[in-house]
């Protein structure tokens, strides 16, 4: 059972803490680019950045995702004992990170076939609606794979490793939160806030007079698309956390 109430400070320092650390993964990533690499030291100060970087964001995202998984963690407005802790399962972290990749990737490369499997699937049964047909209907099957299933079913298991590391017996009961209807309405309309919106946002161009206007208009629906984005993703997250918490509660020890 869940104790107290999520602390407010709290919740604005780790909102702080994902503006600003997203930023500088994003500056990093961007200056990571512009390194050279004509000589020895410079190859090496790459890979040590890249390094680096990865680590951060390992960090950010467990402690992130342990503070809102645990309800002892959340009644508290100091995030770092929660840091700390998503720090120790930082590798497990990685490696269920990798496993979202590669399915990810599958779902992907199946997308490149849909032409050949609605062939294929319309001479083995000899009926139902054409191939253009099958072929839409495949296409937002894997849409809905990549974009709904995919990730509803990653976050809450990626809160609980966070919190105590790869343990089959919280990661089985963390999936309970598949079987509320509240949980996969609440999941669609953030993951349509934290992707759909700020895709509007950026290609949302207005018809103005002076380049100056333009890169200022342009500059501002970034910046407020990167705000949005990382608001909403930081709700999914804290939503999916809390509610895999009431399923299998973790104490803060």
């Amino acid at each position: 059972m869940n104790v107290g109430a999520t602390s407010g400070s709290g919740v604005l320092k780790l909102w702080l803490l994902n503006v600003s650390g997203n930023a500088l993964v994003l500056a990093s990533w961007y200056w990571w680019l512009l390194i050279p690499d004509a000589r020895g030291w410079q190859v090496v100060w790459t890979a040590v950045q890249a390094l680096l970087t990865i680590a951060f964001v390992l960090w950010l995202r467990a402690g992130t995702a342990a503070w809102l998984r645990v309800s002892e963690l959340r009644n508290r407005a100091v995030i770092g004992p929660a840091f700390r802790r998503g720090w120790r399962h930082a590798v497990p972290l990685a490696v269920w990170f990798a496993v979202f990749v590669v399915v990810a990737w599958i779902i992907i490369r199946a997308g490149h076939y849909t032409p050949q499997f609605s062939v294929w699937i319309r001479q083995k049964v000899n009926a139902g609606p054409p191939p253009r047909n099958v072929m839409h209907a495949t296409d937002w099957l894997l849409f809905a794979l990549l974009w709904v299933v995919l990730p509803a079913v990653w976050i809450p298991i990626a809160t609980t490793i966070a919190a105590v590391g790869f343990s089959g017996a919280h990661m089985r009961r963390s999936l309970r939160v598949l079987r509320r209807p509240l949980y996969w309405l609440l999941y669609c309309v953030l993951m349509a806030l934290a992707a759909w919106a700020p895709y509007k946002l950026v290609t949302w161009v207005l018809e103005l007079s002076t380049l100056r206007q333009q890169s200022w208009s342009a500059g501002l629906r970034f910046a407020a698309a990167y705000v949005v984005m990382i608001t909403a993703g930081l709700g999914l997250m804290w939503m999916a956390a809390e509610r895999t918490d009431r399923e299998d509660p973790i104490l803060s020890a």
